[in-house]
């Protein structure tokens, strides 16, 4: 695999540099993009948790992206062996997990698609966006309130074992 670097200007960060092993092919494209199938996953320091997922195909073409789970922690992808087969996993283990993220001008409104999250093989570079059509997950889970659970959990679980 090549590691050579690529300067790069996007529009919500400047000049970044992505090095090729973060190149993602995703064959059907996403949802709405089905034309552009290249892209760079970029995480910037100081920009965890959120990464981005740039358009090689159509530079001006970005998402931002989250690990679903850091926010929703019982958040399950169940997706048939076929899905799976087309990423060249054995099974969904070896497969990462994101979520696309919506930032409204209110970013206290920042919610994550969890009915369409994205799959992809480290492995080989190979991304598919799959649709959940059944559970409860919706196209708009928001964040802070995730983070609100996530934190009333954690402490929860401190309190529990200072007893």
């Amino acid at each position: 695999m090549l590691s050579a670097t690529i300067a790069e200007h996007t529009t919500c960060l400047g000049e970044v540099s992505a090095s090729r092993e973060t190149t993602i092919e995703f064959p059907r494209g996403l949802l709405g993009f089905e034309g552009y199938r290249k892209y760079a996953l970029i995480a910037e320091s100081g920009q965890d948790p959120f990464v981005h997922l740039r358009s090689l195909d159509e530079p001006s073409l970005e998402f931002i992206l989250v690990n679903p789970r850091q926010f929703f922690p019982h958040y399950k992808v169940e997706v048939d062996r076929r899905e799976i087969a087309e990423l060249d996993a054995p099974d969904i283990s070896r497969l990462t997990t994101w979520a696309i993220v919506t930032v409204p001008e209110d970013w206290s409104e920042m919610s994550a698609n969890l009915q369409g999250p994205l799959l992809i093989n480290p492995q080989n570079g190979l991304g598919k966006q799959v649709v959940l059509v059944h559970g409860p997950y919706t196209t708009r889970h928001y964040l802070l309130e995730g983070l609100d659970k996530c934190a009333s959990r954690a402490k929860r679980v401190q309190e529990a074992a200072a007893v």
